[in-house]
């Protein structure tokens, strides 16, 4: 928010330098982010009424201009077009410096001297953008009345500093020079001037011969109007345009103006109706069937039956607490206004303005919360202010419907608790006067309890916590006693699984692999690439940076296939590299989050082939405690048809690994031949031996026997391996497939497998009657599953 520090000075007497008050504001709780002056470098430069105009001898595109300032007359050759006699315009005489730090002299135009220079809106360092084009491209023109030889730097407060402060979603009270003022108030220990408000005695209701107001829904709680005849639309005085200008407000005219003014100094957003365009005699708040509304900014918006509009009992005039319609709107031919000074739900104005992608500065007050209390103040000061720059007339009599009153709330605090919840040492009588000056009133209930009356506007006071944070920070928080902080510190470390998560990383890199970080996004287009049907539990999301970033990931392939694709295009011979992060998928409950499951991907291409990957893969498990893992052929579409299998441990599939399918191979750029390995780590973790013991040396001599088995082509290697460990027990150590063989000797449609099996027993030595029945069980199990045969 904006604040004008002359505008501030009206209501608190502040001596200081603007940056110490600005630092005195920010240790209260009120940050200050910024201090600027309007315009730092404009000296020099006063007003001029222009007496005389004549045409440059030696020049067609320049005038002479005669200036009367006060005492002082002088010429200036000017080339602009929009001065005319009688103008009253900025003079930046001999000397001058202008906004940009040019400074002025005296300068001969073909013949004839200029003793200055008249200044536009840019040259004095205002704000361009809160001027019309008109305006902008020509001399500033001064209101007629305006006083000769002024000092335009005082005049148009260009001297000014504008505070910009950060407030916090709970001081809407702080949304106006009044809010602020209280706070500098109370920061600063001084009085705050009160500001003029309609007193006058009405002996008439006469606003209920024009005039009736009914609310037909609480996101209203209270509706003031009050209704003026105008006596004439033009520019308000030059005192009301120089502070709205220097709160960010772009002066319209003195209507608009003062409705402007009051929401700047009060908080309370006001809103002035045409009375002859209401077409009614009746305002009634409430909700609308109605499908649209054109708003003051020419834009047709469009409403649905949650939005509160202000109606005419037929249509909508006015979206409520967000901005009014053009139906209604202030123009040259208006001779009546309805005033309306109202208090609107917070939740309701903030849903409204964010549905119609409209934020004004009524609404971004409204959303914080204004006080009902302030409704009535605030019409009486717009009446009052419409008075004193003789813009209206007053029509007797105030609309007020108010249907449940708010009532002040009060707060108990213990002192002693206090004292001992910050870490002070306070008074009684000195926590009495500091909420003093924060504007509570306070009564003493003992010598250690006080009760807080809250003022109405003080929304975010609740709770005695509330009032300790307001004597804290008037107290001063660099005067809190510094205090080493007490209790018990804990140790921290990594989760279990995050220890094994690490280890497997270490493990990877230093086998040559690289970890990849990639995002969680991915596309349906990009999941078509992998030659698999896209999954209906997608997670799209609901407004995504791009339709290539539209649905969280089901899978790490992809990701891993887009950088081998970079590093292979980018002639990076070869690669390895792997991720370990989270794949998401629908819950098959609509009442659940998402599922989260994190994977570990591992990839290669260029050196390597599919049995350096599977070793990779081994060696992984190994090291994971993991034994006997199976790797059987199938698998996902993206993997090539005949070089895949599916990893199962304990008959549970944690993964697959095979090489990535031709298909897929084109689609993503890849080399001919990359391969990839994609692993639950879930799972990975729940079947690893993490605590690993330390094992004797084997005390007993082993006993090796090699074993050939003929058998059908098709029967993979797993199975028999798994039938020998069945039949073995608990004394075979290790197993060993050392030949595969087809040849003369094997009959077409036949393989020989030959295993070398080690068994040994831990306590004592194993003999022929301990080895020979396992071998039997073997052979027997493998003839009856598979009819293979023993091959001598």
């Amino acid at each position: 928010m904006l604040v004008s520090l002359n505008w501030l000075k009206e209501y608190v007497d502040i001596k200081m330098s603007a940056y110490d008050f600005g630092e005195a504001l920010t240790m209260s709780g009120t940050k200050v982010e910024t201090l600027t002056v309007v315009s730092e470098n404009v000296s020099n430069i006063f007003t001029g009424r222009i007496t005389k105009i004549e045409r440059h001898p030696n020049a067609d595109k320049l005038v002479i201009c005669v200036v009367a300032m006060g005492d002082d007359e002088r010429i200036i050759v000017t080339a602009a077009t929009n001065v005319f006699e009688g103008a009253v315009v900025p003079v930046a005489v001999d000397g001058a410096v202008i906004a940009n730090g040019t400074k002025i002299g005296t300068n001969d135009f073909r013949g004839q001297l200029s003793y200055g220079m008249f200044c536009s809106i840019e040259e004095l360092g205002m704000n361009a953008d809160l001027f019309s084009k008109e305006i902008t491209e020509g001399i500033f023109i001064l209101p007629d009345d305006t006083p000769l030889g002024m000092d335009v730097r005082k005049l148009l407060w260009l001297d000014d500093v504008i505070i910009d402060v950060e407030l916090t979603a709970n001081r809407s009270d702080c949304q106006s020079i009044i809010g602020i003022a209280r706070e500098a108030a109370a920061t600063l220990d001084l009085p705050i001037n009160d500001y003029e408000i309609y007193t006058a005695t009405e002996n008439d209701n006469t606003i209920e011969d024009f005039l009736t107001v009914k609310i037909e829904n609480e996101a209203c709680p209270r509706y003031v109007a009050k209704m003026l005849k105008v006596k004439k639309i033009e520019a308000s005085p030059l005192w009301m345009q120089v502070k709205l200008l220097n709160s960010g407000v772009r002066p319209i005219n003195n209507i608009v103006d003062v409705t402007n003014y009051v929401m700047l100094e009060l908080g309370q957003p006001l809103h002035a109706f045409d009375y002859d365009s209401l077409r009614s005699k009746e305002i009634i708040v409430k909700t609308t069937t109605d499908k649209k509304i054109v708003t003051l900014d020419n834009k047709e918006r469009a409403l649905d039956e949650s939005m509160l509009m202000i109606t005419n009992g037929k249509s909508p005039v006015a979206v409520a607490g967000v901005m009014g319609g053009e139906n209604s709107e202030i123009t040259e031919k208006t001779t009546l206004i309805v005033l309306e000074s109202a208090n609107f739900n917070k939740s309701s104005v903030r849903l409204t303005a964010k549905q119609l992608n409209l934020r004004t500065e009524a609404s971004s007050r409204y959303e914080k919360g204004v006080d009902p209390e302030l409704a009535r103040t605030a019409a009486l000061r717009a009446t009052q202010l419409f008075l004193k720059i003789g813009a209206c007339e007053v029509i007797e009599g105030m609309i007020d419907v108010y249907p449940q009153a708010e009532t002040l709330r009060k707060v108990n605090l213990d002192v002693d608790w206090l004292n001992s919840f910050i870490g002070i040492s306070l008074t009684i009588d000195e926590v009495v006067k500091i909420l003093t000056q924060l504007f509570f009133k306070v009564q003493k209930i003992s010598d250690t309890i006080i009760a807080a009356e809250v003022p109405s506007y003080r929304q975010d006071i609740v709770l005695r916590e509330d009032l300790a944070e307001e004597v804290a920070r008037i107290f001063g928080y660099d005067n809190i006693p510094k205090t080493i902080m007490g209790g018990e510190t804990m140790i921290g470390g990594k989760t279990p699984i995050q220890k094994y998560a690490d280890d497997l990383k270490v493990l990877l890199v230093g086998q040559g692999y690289y970890e990849t970080l990639t995002t969680s996004f991915t596309s349906e287009k990009r999941l078509k690439a992998l030659n698999t049907q896209v999954d209906k539990n997608l997670i799209t999301l609901i407004n995504p940076l791009g339709t290539e970033n539209s649905i969280m990931r089901p899978t790490l392939i992809g990701h891993q296939l887009e950088v081998i694709s970079l590093n292979y295009n980018r002639k990076n011979p070869d690669g390895r590299f792997f991720e370990l992060s989270n794949t998401y998928l629908r819950s098959k409950n609509s009442n659940e989050l998402p599922r989260e499951e994190k994977m570990l991907v591992i990839s290669t291409y260029g050196g390597d082939d599919y049995f350096e990957l599977k070793g990779m893969v081994e060696l992984l498990l190994e090291h994971s405690g993991i034994k006997y893992p199976e790797f059987i052929a199938g698998g996902s579409d993206f993997l090539h048809p005949k070089r895949k299998a599916e990893i199962f441990i304990n008959g549970n599939k944690i993964g697959e690994i095979g090489e990535i399918h031709p298909m897929v191979v084109k689609s993503y750029e890849l080399p001919k031949r990359c391969y990839v390995c994609q692993l639950s780590f879930d799972l990975l973790y729940k079947g690893a031996a993490i605590d690993n013991k330390f094992v004797d040396l084997p005390k007993f001599p082993g006993s090796n026997r090699d074993l050939a088995i003929q058998l059908e082509q098709d029967i993979p290697a797993a199975a028999i391996e798994r039938i020998i460990r069945k039949n073995s027990g608990d004394i075979l150590e290790n197993i060993e497939l050392f030949d595969v063989y087809t040849g003369s000797q094997i009959p077409d449609g036949y393989k020989s497998l030959a295993y070398s099996l080690n068994f040994r027993h831990h306590e004592r030595t194993l003999n022929d009657n301990d080895i020979n029945p396992v071998i039997d069980r073997i052979l027997d199990e493998l003839k009856t599953t598979f009819n293979a045969k023993l091959r001598v």
